[in-house]
């Protein structure tokens, strides 16, 4: 399990090396005095506050992380259930978020809870941030024409994996595969499982609650291009500013990059100066956006990977 969790921080460390070059990208790209000097002019007084709003996504994150818990009745301990939560945001520059697995194996080695059981909620997490950003992300593709085939495509896809994951038919299939196979046979077992367990998690009630709590998570993030907007004294509207994030993140998603780096905000930018707003504010803008949503979240993640690590093996790291 130790050497688990070490191959995990490869892809961690990498994340960080490319995050850092998108940056230095980010800037040569600009008017590195220009970016200077929109910062020079940023309020401080804003600073809390765009940093208060990642954390308030995360807690009802979490909020819907013990509801999917209680569905496929896995009780953990609830300071490590906490860790084991936080840890997960570390993950967020793995390529599509697949890290995250590692809250599986967490509770595995914490309650021996089964990997078939826990990636079915990592998966339905996935699919429902995905569903509430597109809600988010379709007031501004209405308004302003912006996307909107993207976001009809991949809700379409979110739609069948749900349908696929709700037929019970495709995966008795599975199950007819001979026993003398042994692998096979553990594969059919495994995917039979998992399937019971999603089956369980995209029932109307617990997709309306995952959806709903979703968009009150992910709408805090949107918040973070209008505070930052307002902290450099320029104004730009709420419903731009959910876009914005919303779109961007789900470009980041589906362009299957680690944390979407480079994709996520290559969309912002664009998106601002198709909004009419300068170059040196767009850049400075996506950069505060890029901290708040991603990095930040990866520091506290990075924290409860430290401390889930120490509780779990007993150990100085």
């Amino acid at each position: 399990m130790h050497e688990l969790i070490n191959r995990y921080k490869r892809p961690l460390f990498s994340g960080v090396m490319i995050g850092l070059a998108v940056v230095a990208v980010l800037l040569m790209l600009s008017d590195l005095k220009g970016i200077l000097r929109v910062f020079a002019g940023f309020n401080l007084r804003y600073l809390p506050i765009i940093l208060i709003l990642a954390p308030l996504n995360y807690v009802f994150r979490y909020i819907r992380w013990n509801y999917y818990l209680k569905l496929t009745a896995l009780h953990p301990e609830a300071r490590m259930n906490r860790l084991i939560f936080i840890s997960g945001l570390s993950m967020a520059i793995t390529p599509g978020k697949v890290g995250e697995l590692l809250k599986c194996y967490l509770l595995r080695e914490h309650m021996k809870a089964p990997v078939s059981a826990t990636s079915s909620i990592v998966m339905a997490e996935r699919l429902s941030d995905a569903v509430a950003l597109i809600i988010l992300a379709s007031f501004g593709a209405l308004a302003y024409n912006y996307g909107i085939y993207v976001l009809l495509v991949t809700f379409g896809i979110l739609a069948a994996i749900v349908l696929f994951f709700r037929c019970d038919r495709l995966f008795r299939i599975f199950g007819a595969l001979p026993e003398k196979r042994d692998f096979l046979h553990r594969c059919a077992n495994f995917l039979l499982d998992f399937q019971q367990h999603a089956k369980r998690l995209f029932t109307l009630p617990s997709l309306l609650f995952a959806a709903g709590t979703g968009v009150i998570s992910w709408g805090f993030e949107g918040l973070v291009i209008f505070l930052a907007m307002k902290a450099f004294g320029i104004e730009i509207s709420i419903l731009i500013s959910i876009f914005v994030v919303s779109f961007s993140s789900l470009v980041g998603a589906l362009s299957f990059l680690p944390g979407g780096l480079g994709a996520a905000e290559v969309s912002i930018m664009a998106l601002l100066l198709l909004a009419g707003f300068e170059k040196d504010v767009a850049a400075a803008t996506t950069l505060i956006t890029r901290f708040s949503t991603l990095w930040l979240g990866v520091g506290i993640g990075i924290v409860g990977l430290y401390l889930v690590q120490k509780q779990l093996f007993k150990q100085e790291i």
